[in-house]
């Protein structure tokens, strides 16, 4: 149909199927066809002939006012989409955690300084699968992915995770503990890590319960933040531990075996139209 409405709109134009046919470089046969199908179309004749040339009926004007518009919305279109693609391709959306931010600094400044064109933009990582299938953001880092058929995960870094007290808690001068020793623990105990409370959970009874706190948070930041206020103790990861640490808090290395959260990086398997994701797979598979 779109050959068909251009082909129609070049006769009105010249007058001729002659002279239109030379424009479109197509045969005057070929030309001729298209106008059949189309009048079968659209069902009434289009065109009459006068001598040499052709003169459009009256039907023919109504639909070549509808064909003009029909290929200004087409070039419109070709026109926006252009202006989108090249938009995003300078765009890169990454849901990151605050804490995995921390981290990943000064890889962002490098890609930076590598890619100068492209502005990152950084949203809040909450349930980073479903924000990558909603198109709400481009990129996730993540250490809580959620296996799906039209999302890509890659492994980005492994970071061990510690014991973190407020400065007067009874193990504050402790260096090392063990994870059996955390059963031993009388004060409320947070992780914000879904996969260690899972094996915290088949690793003790005792401390499963003591995970049975009144405060709760996925946010390793308020968690931090509890204890701070002497809520309780947690197992955060030892980056945010040493941004924060100071003499308000002790932070104590966990041993047998040594937790680590495993940061991922996620991505749709479909992300072609978008330029600057590749870039950034690329640079962080470098």
């Amino acid at each position: 149909m779109f050959r068909q409405l251009e082909c129609f709109i070049q006769i009105c134009k010249e007058g001729s199927f002659t002279k239109a046919a030379e424009v479109l470089m197509t045969s005057q046969p070929t030309l001729s066809q298209q106008i059949r199908s189309l009048e079968v179309e659209v069902g009434t004749p289009l065109f009459e002939r006068v001598g040499r040339g052709v003169k459009i009926t009256a039907d023919g004007e109504i639909l070549y006012e509808k064909a003009l518009s029909v290929m200004r919305l087409i070039e419109e279109s070709k026109k926006e989409t252009y202006e989108l693609r090249n938009a995003r391709a300078n765009k890169l959306s990454i849901g990151i955690s605050p804490t995995d931010f921390l981290c990943l600094v000064p890889r962002f400044l490098k890609f930076h300084e590598q890619y100068p064109d492209i502005t990152l933009k950084f949203a809040s990582a909450e349930n980073t699968s479903q924000q990558l299938l909603n198109s709400n953001i481009d990129i996730g880092i993540t250490d809580n992915y959620n296996p799906n058929k039209e999302i890509h995960m890659m492994h980005l870094y492994k970071e061990e995770q510690a014991l973190v007290v407020y400065a007067d808690h009874p193990w504050a001068d402790r260096t090392f503990v063990s994870f059996q020793e955390l059963e031993n623990l009388e004060s409320p105990l947070f992780v914000g890590d879904i996969s260690l409370i899972e094996h915290l959970h088949t690793f003790s009874a005792k401390i499963a319960k003591s995970l049975q706190s009144k405060f709760e948070s996925t946010s390793t930041a308020i968690l931090l933040s509890m204890v701070l206020h002497k809520m309780g103790v947690a197992i955060l990861p030892t980056s945010l531990i040493e941004n924060f640490s100071g003499q308000q808090l002790k932070m104590i290395r966990l041993v047998g075996p040594t937790p680590l959260r495993e940061i991922k990086l996620i991505f749709k398997k479909y992300h072609y139209n978008n330029p600057s994701v590749q870039k950034c797979i690329d640079f962080f598979l470098e």
